[in-house]
């Protein structure tokens, strides 16, 4: 057990740290003065959800002689936002000494209609384009093959398409309470390919998803 504990904190803490590359854009660095910047919010617009120095925010930085960078580290939130459902709010970062507002609009929607807009990639699909589907409303089906509890997360291993190909369901809110060997149906939001260091014995990544509803299929 402390393996999969060990494996899914891992998994966690990837999730809470990374960042994408919005269009898979060229990113050149410079060592040129900087000129403006662009902060991106690349995490999810739930209501209650707090934007802070840990979320997940990108910043593109222009530099004086036309090359630019996109810059994961080193930004800092001017002041903590909670999002609040309905309402679009003002987020301010700050970039060795420029600023640049983020408007985040907390559109949440209600069980039937999450349910209803969510998509079922196929496993081609998922596992190739994984970046995506990054924040998508995703459901799928499958059976649970490993169960892990942690103080700050419950997670799932399971089995959505074969007996070879698995996903890791994280339940942040640990709302939910199913067994290993149980066949469930969830709705998740998106988080990309991840690494499950120790998992199955060795270092492999899974496509990962941040649950939003589950129930017995």
């Amino acid at each position: 057990m402390k393996k999969y504990v060990a494996a899914l904190l891992s998994v966690f803490l990837f999730c809470g740290c990374s960042n994408i590359t919005p269009n898979n854009e060229k990113v050149e660095v410079s060592q040129e003065k900087l000129e403006n910047m662009t902060a991106l919010y690349t995490g999810f617009a739930e209501a209650n959800e707090t934007i802070d120095n840990k979320s997940k925010i990108g910043v593109w930085a222009y530099y004086e002689d036309g090359t630019k960078e996109f810059i994961t580290q080193g930004w800092t939130v001017k002041e903590p936002v909670t999002l609040e459902a309905g309402k679009t709010s003002e987020v301010t970062v700050e970039y060795q000494g420029l600023e640049s507002t983020i408007m985040v609009e907390c559109s949440e929607v209600d069980e039937a209609s999450f349910k209803a807009e969510s998509q079922s990639p196929d496993q081609s699909d998922l596992e190739v384009t994984h970046s995506k589907w990054y924040g998508k409303k995703l459901t799928y089906t499958g059976k649970i093959i490993a169960r892990v509890d942690d103080k700050d997360f419950r997670g799932y291993m399971i089995s959505i398409f074969d007996d070879k190909s698995y996903v890791c369901v994280l339940d942040f809110n640990k709302e939910f309470d199913f067994k290993e060997g149980q066949t469930v149906t969830f709705w998740a939001y998106g988080l990309g390919r991840v690494e499950s260091k120790g998992l199955f014995g060795k270092e492999r990544s899974c496509i990962a998803f941040k649950a939003k509803y589950m129930e017995e299929a």
